[in-house]
């Protein structure tokens, strides 16, 4: 048995008072130094000059009292840092951003959501919180107001990037406009939320003691404990989360003590896809929490898949120096450099850009000329839509690779029924359906809404529901979901493996922007010198 890792992360809303210790312990030492003070100037200088003694000696304690607090700060960081920052991905210089804008299908009348579907409230909790939950949505507003129970204080600092981006829609009002975008008859709506409330719940039934899932045929902990902590950040979960923070953190803890020295993960499987899978999660995570410790355990994960990239950009099992470049191991290889892009690991990961270019010749050297990816060579596989998530993510959005692959996937069906029938054969059909489901949301709208209206309502009809199977976090029995793969030849990771991909679908509205709105460094640097937004971080006085 393993031991805990000695920085575990803690949840950060058990502090009813929203103070730390330390401050805790030094309001009232403070008020007691200020009142001696005054009564003493009052005394030797009279009412005149004990105001200026005051003032003067109001400015000595601050000064004090700021050093100490940014010493204590220091030598204790703070766990969850609810700053994670947006979504920005460097496109290739000879290509150009397509200029499309999402339209609304529906307005969700909403004064806390904006016309672009992000909320406008600050919020006063941690990323990831829900707050006042709707029931079965988890659609809540949080605390609205403050100012009933106390005062604010306003502590701000420069954002590096324009809070409008990757993680600010994983926030309630950012899922609920988000949602609103896409809900045709329905669809992209509270029938997906439910859906997904109901497998982060089974998934919590599922999870270990120790903080891991395990599949089936293949057992890898690590891939499948990173699988399920994908979907629970791909919905703004973290430590901090009322409902999910301590599943969140106990696997978080689980993959960090289970870190082998030299950034690989005990009970890897054969070929070792538990190490990107691994490093995927740990980059989302520590771009959400900018904790340490998985700081720490990202860079040493990812700086092992780029130390194994191949010197034409792809990759192979156990991330082997050899000539063999195959599609499904190089998908999970790029999703982590776009994690770590995103997480901003620049400077512990010098090679991060150069691994992300060279990653894109990878995968353009197993495309075919008339749409398709194969899966060590050019060809038309399920992996096309790998191929062009991959692309698109990487920051080649309009590559030729990428267009040709939508028209070739423009026939493809969403049905557990007749699961094989589709342009490129049969297979694990959830696999695929994973990564076409995310390149047709980043392709362009036109393209997501047909298929929004065949994969929405099939999932979320053949997820399999237990009633009253677990208790939420106001202690209400509550259902639980999960899918089976209709696919015989599915990957072997078996039920936790299907629900995480099948969540990490429904979850497609608010994971990401689509990669036809990212914005450019330049947009985002000039918008900064204008605007200069800050983040708000509110602390509450009792």
């Amino acid at each position: 048995m393993e031991q805990p890792v000695k920085d575990p992360i803690e949840p950060t809303n058990n502090n009813k008072s929203g103070l730390t210790s330390w401050e805790n312990e030094s309001l009232p030492l403070l008020e007691n130094i200020r009142k001696n003070w005054r009564q003493l100037s009052v005394h030797c200088w009279g009412p005149a000059g004990s105001l200026i003694f005051h003032v003067l000696t109001i400015g000595v304690l601050i000064t004090i009292t700021t050093g100490a607090a940014t010493s204590y700060v220091e030598s204790n960081p703070v766990e969850i840092v609810a700053n994670a920052q947006p979504d920005k991905i460097e496109p290739i210089k000879e290509e150009e951003p397509i200029k499309e804008e999402i339209k609304p299908q529906e307005e969700i009348m909403d004064p806390n959501v904006n016309s672009e579907g992000y909320s406008t409230v600050q919020s006063t909790e941690p990323i990831g919180s829900v707050g006042n939950q709707d029931k079965g949505y988890g659609l809540g507003s949080g605390d609205p107001s403050l100012t009933e129970k106390g005062f604010e204080i306003d502590i701000t600092t420069k954002s590096r990037l324009v809070m409008k981006g990757l993680f600010h829609q994983r926030t309630s009002g950012g899922i609920k406009g988000a949602l609103g975008k896409y809900n045709i008859g329905g669809i992209g709506s509270g029938a997906t939320e439910a859906a997904v409330l109901r497998s982060l719940r089974w998934l919590k039934k599922e999870q270990l003691p120790d903080g891991s899932w395990k599949g089936e045929k293949v057992n890898a902990p690590p891939a499948m404990t990173s699988m399920a902590l994908l979907a629970y950040l791909a919905h703004g979960e973290t430590p901090a989360s009322k409902e999910f923070g301590q599943t969140v953190k106990k696997a978080l803890d689980w993959l960090i003590s289970n870190q082998e020295p030299n950034g690989h993960f005990k009970g890897k499987d054969s070929n070792d896809y538990s190490q990107p899978i691994a490093a995927y999660a740990l980059c989302e995570a520590y771009a959400m929490t900018q904790h340490p410790s998985v700081k720490d355990a990202a860079v040493k994960a990812i700086n092992e898949i780029i130390k194994g990239q191949h010197p034409s950009g792809g990759f192979n099992y156990n991330l082997n120096q050899d000539n063999r470049d195959d599609s499904s191991y190089m998908a999970w290889c790029c999703q982590a450099l776009k994690a770590a892009k995103m997480a901003e690991l620049y400077n512990d990961v010098p090679d991060l850009d150069s691994a992300i270019k060279k990653a894109i010749m990878g995968f353009k050297s197993n495309a075919d000329p008339y749409g398709g990816f194969g899966y060590t060579s050019k060809g038309k596989t399920g992996l096309s839509g790998a191929g062009t998530l991959c692309l698109q993510l990487l920051g080649t959005p309009k590559a030729s690779e990428v267009v040709q692959t939508i028209k070739f996937l423009e026939t493809c069906t969403f049905s557990f029924a007749t699961p094989d029938q589709q342009p490129y054969g049969g297979g694990s059909q959830v696999y695929y359906w994973y990564y076409i489901t995310q390149a047709k949301f980043h392709h362009s709208t036109e393209t997501f809404n047909a298929w929004n209206k065949l994969f929405s309502p099939e999932l979320c009809k053949q997820q399999i529901i237990e009633k009253n199977a677990i208790k939420d976090m106001e202690g209400n029995l509550v259902d639980i979901g999960h899918w089976v793969s209709p696919s015989k030849g599915e990957h072997t990771g078996g039920l936790v493996q299907d629900t995480a991909l099948c969540t990490l679908m429904l979850e497609v509205y608010y994971r990401y922007l689509p990669s036809f709105k990212q914005i450019e460094d330049t947009e985002i640097i000039a918008s900064n010198k204008e605007n200069k937004e800050d983040i708000s971080i509110k602390v509450k006085i009792q």
